[in-house]
């Protein structure tokens, strides 16, 4: 053997009896099933990699290539013959160095951060091995890599010699090599190569230029058909194998198919629920302008007797250790039903609903509206059984209940404040109006509502310029202590609160248990004398049996029905004289207007 390995990393070509394993090598022992997959690797592709050697009186000992070293020995000793066209790697390719400190540096340099081959190498390894007939799990195995690495590999196989060339090159990034897979022929691969090669172009960029028209398969509209559905009608699409999604190509088929699956599903709907109409809206949000004319409508809240509540509760603990049967299952959702409370019949006979699909939500249902009233020609249209005003004080009064509830709770009003400054929310889906900005709670016509004294005396116009912001001033308020900072903290936080149309005040509602009867009564003044006399004999129908009910009612005029309806709430001796029970009087304590429940769709 030459003993001319003077200067040192030569790169020289050594018989492979001549080689052996160096004790500088940390991978002494290998897993036979490691070694045969480098040898199938080998056997396919090539030694893609040189071996690195140490020179010694004793010849070459290799200290980074170990592995491979074993595999060609292995290959060596079956006679080269794995496979027909093998050709035997003797001698090997091995960079050497005479020097001890260098060849331990290379050891452990190999053995602890080997460098990876260039994807362009892999992917010609791959494909070579797939040009052999060799499995995708195969492949796999010989290269301990996953199959999903190697089929994105093999993706890349496809491109035309000259992409890959220019990716050897490093004249393209990997990740411009993978955008480029998506050209529908080799023609317009090269023509986009020629385009990028050696300019600053963003990968994505070129992504959209060689998908004009797709649609991704993560789109809402793609999702809610499916791509079954869409393949199934004829649709046509392509893998992006890098992204991990398919490509739809016909959107105006899938188009066609979103809205038909969105009438029939809004045509469902209406007939599970009972709804006078549906509309399908092919938009991810009902807009402004298909609202605007129609009137809305607000679902009864449900309510409850105290042993009802026990009930329920007792059943959601029982459900919640899984020790409900089929009939107690069916009392929650029943129980669960009533307090949720509904629209009623009529409601639903009368109205409908917009049905849409939203990108986080899927399909969804915005409910109800009710078309305006024809009024014969010639005819005055009927006044509404609740004026705007009226309709716009009972929000306020519903979220000054709200509010009330909320100065108690510290945590979640610190929670919600974090959530709003940096949940990443859109502006309108913020549950705190923080500039700070007090919320209008103020009904126009305010008698029957008692709010809190702290919560009432914000209502009050402030005529006092207040402290000056001194540091003295500031020492002093924090001398307080951090209890009264976190209660005006969370009293100033409870006065932001606002509404949007998340659910989530409806939700809040349920959790904090607000009962708005607590701040507010029926009153001629503020309620009662503002409604319209059907509206009042409704109501009176439904607050007072008809074996009790006064004959008399409807024949009053409107300000005497306001007046005995106020008495009837107010007052236990005109209950007592009616023989109410006691559970009249305590649906007549219980009883709110629609328009102060807090229905799923409104916040």
């Amino acid at each position: 053997m030459a003993k001319d390995f003077i200067s040192r990393g030569d790169l020289r070509l050594i018989p492979l009896a001549e080689l052996r394993l160096s004790p500088l090598n940390s991978r002494q022992e290998i897993a036979a099933e490691e070694v045969e997959a480098m040898a199938e690797s080998l056997a396919v592709a090539g030694l893609l990699q040189n071996l690195i050697g140490h020179l010694t009186p004793r010849g070459v000992e290799i200290v980074g290539g170990g592995t491979r070293l074993r595999a060609l020995q292995r290959l060596a000793a079956e006679g080269w013959s794995r496979h027909p066209d093998l050709i035997p790697i003797d001698p090997v390719p091995v960079k050497v160095t005479a020097d001890l400190q260098e060849a331990v540096a290379w050891a452990g340099t190999e053995n602890s951060a080997r460098s990876a081959l260039h994807p362009a190498d892999e992917v010609r390894a791959y494909a070579a091995m797939r040009e052999r007939g060799a499995s995708l799990s195969r492949i796999a195995r010989s290269f301990a890599r996953s199959e999903a690495h190697v089929e994105r590999r093999l993706k890349l196989a496809d491109l035309p010699a000259e992409a890959l060339a220019a990716l050897r090159a490093n004249e393209i990034s990997l990740e411009m090599a993978k955008a480029l897979t998506l050209a529908p022929s080799g023609e317009r691969c090269l023509e986009v190569l020629t385009s990028v090669r050696g300019r600053d172009v963003r990968p994505e960029q070129v992504r959209r230029e060689l998908t004009p028209g797709t649609v991704p398969s993560t789109d809402r509209r793609a999702v809610f058909v499916g791509l079954e559905a869409y393949l199934a009608a004829g649709g046509t699409s392509q893998r992006d194998l890098f992204a991990d999604r398919t490509l739809l190509e016909d959107e105006a088929l899938l188009d066609r198919l979103f809205a038909e699956k969105g009438a029939a599903e809004a045509e469902r709907i209406r007939v599970e629920e009972g709804w006078e109409w549906a509309t399908w809206v092919p938009e991810e949000y009902v807009p402004w302008t298909a609202t605007q004319k129609l009137v809305r409508l607000y679902a009864r809240p449900g309510k409850l007797s105290d042993g009802e509540e026990a009930e329920l509760a007792a059943l959601e603990e029982r459900d919640a250790e899984d020790a409900l049967d089929e009939a107690g299952r069916a009392r929650l959702a029943e129980l669960e039903a009533r307090r949720e409370g509904g629209f009623t019949d009529a409601q639903r006979a009368s109205a409908g609903v917009f049905v849409y699909c939203s990108s986080r939500d899927g399909l969804s249902v915005e409910r109800a509206y009710q078309q305006p009233r024809a009024v014969p020609r010639g005819a005055a249209e009927a006044a509404p059984d609740l004026p705007q005003s009226l309709i716009e004080d009972l929000h306020r009064i519903r979220l000054g209940a709200l509010q009330a509830r909320l100065m108690d709770q510290s945590e979640l009003m610190l929670d919600l404040l974090a959530w709003s400054l940096g949940g990443g929310l859109r502006p309108w889906a913020r549950p705190l109006a923080v500039s700070p900005t007090d919320q209008p709670i103020a009904p126009e016509k305010g008698e029957g509502t008692s709010y809190p004294e702290r919560l009432a005396a914000r209502l009050e116009p402030n005529t006092s310029l207040g402290p000056d912001g001194t540091p003295a001033e500031f020492e002093a308020f924090r001398a307080q202590g951090k209890k009264h900072r976190n209660q005006i903290l969370t009293e100033a936080l409870a006065r932001t609160f606002c509404t949007g149309s998340s659910g989530l005040s409806a939700a809040l509602a349920r959790q904090l248990g607000v009962e708005v009867r607590r701040i507010w009564t029926p009153t001629a003044q503020g309620f009662l004398g503002r409604c319209s006399a059907g509206y009042l004999d409704r109501l009176w129908s439904e607050l007072v049996p008809a074996a009790e009910a006064d004959q008399g009612f409807q024949k009053l005029k409107k300000g005497e029905k306001a007046k005995r309806l106020e008495a009837l709430f107010a007052d236990t001796a005109t209950r007592e004289a009616l023989g109410l029970s006691r559970e009249d009087c305590a649906k007549i304590d219980a009883w709110v207007p629609a328009e102060l429940g807090w229905p799923e769709g409104e916040a």
